[in-house]
């Protein structure tokens, strides 16, 4: 009798029930886009490409956690509205250069495209017992998923905030005769921050569902829908945004809005739609039901 009411205090602690503890690798595909702060988003243009790698151990038939790595870009095309900015000449900081000129766009227009790095981990639940390398009934099942992550998006060098760049020709004085060049500057608010010119680093909180199902002993595919909560405000290169719809905050003086406190407020988002192909590479099957642990220590 005391052995069996240890088994079964042991069978609730671990939580073994279930027990199928295995191990994948797999890589991913996805189609990515992008929620925030710009309207009337055009998607026929604004989905773009994710691949990644994983791993995922498989603590029993219900219970699994993965850790991947997904890399791609994020774009979006649509409109940013009521914006009262005058584009200011900048003066680059050698004066021999001359100014660059910028002129809003009337149509609110806006665009912006970034590469996108992502690490994650995610815990999955499965609603059917799921044993991979299964081709009966264990062979596939509906799934949920939530996790952490961390997110790095490198400044954009093109499509910055609503403006259409007026790019000068000007002379190189250097030259002999002097050559004429390009010069283009990203357009610099009272704080010296480009628009398009900050880096992103952030935390991100995936939830996602889908299903996974057995292809072959070894071989098991996955569709999953995943939508990832952001901490920043500049994936879409509007950071702090409100501070170009306020009438009472000038270019000459600093903002007085920030729309992102702690990061808790922003309005960036992006998803994904992902098949993935996962190869088993081991295996560690086991039997912890009440039966079959008191069987064997009789």
């Amino acid at each position: 009798m005391r052995k069996s009411i240890v088994v079964v205090m042991l069978l609730f602690i671990s939580g073994c029930a279930y027990a199928q503890q295995t191990s994948d690798i797999g890589v991913q595909v996805a189609a990515a886009t992008y929620w925030g702060d710009i309207q009337k988003v055009d998607y026929t243009k604004s989905i773009t490409p994710l691949v990644g790698l994983f791993g995922r151990w498989n603590f029993n038939k219900r219970l699994a956690f993965r850790g991947q790595l997904l890399t791609g870009s994020l774009q979006a095309q649509g409109f940013f509205y009521n914006t009262l900015i005058n584009q200011p000449s900048y003066i680059p900081p050698v004066a021999s250069a001359g100014p660059t000129y910028y002129q809003n766009d009337p149509t609110f227009a806006y665009s912006f495209s970034r590469s996108v790095q992502t690490v994650e981990g995610i815990f999955e639940f499965n609603f059917r017992n799921y044993k991979m390398g299964s081709m009966k009934k264990e062979s596939f099942t509906p799934f949920v998923a939530i996790g952490l992550g961390a997110l790095y998006s490198r400044a954009p060098l093109v499509k910055s905030f609503i403006l259409d760049p007026q790019i000068q020709v000007l002379a190189n004085p250097a030259a002999a005769p002097p050559v004429p060049f390009n010069l283009f500057v990203p357009y610099v608010d009272v704080n010296v921050k480009k628009t398009n010119g900050l880096d992103v680093i952030t935390a991100t909180i995936p939830v996602g569902a889908g299903l996974k199902f057995n292809l072959t002993k070894r071989f098991g595919g996955m569709v999953e829908l995943m939508v990832r909560k952001t901490f920043s405000d500049n994936i879409d290169n509007l950071n702090d945004p409100k501070r170009f719809q306020n009438a009472t905050i000038s270019q000459t003086t600093p903002s007085t809005y920030n729309s992102s406190l702690l990061g808790l407020n922003n309005n960036d988002w992006f998803g994904s739609v992902a098949f993935s192909l996962s190869y088993q590479i081991g295996t560690n099957v086991g039997d912890c039901s009440v039966y079959h642990l008191l069987k064997n220590r009789k």
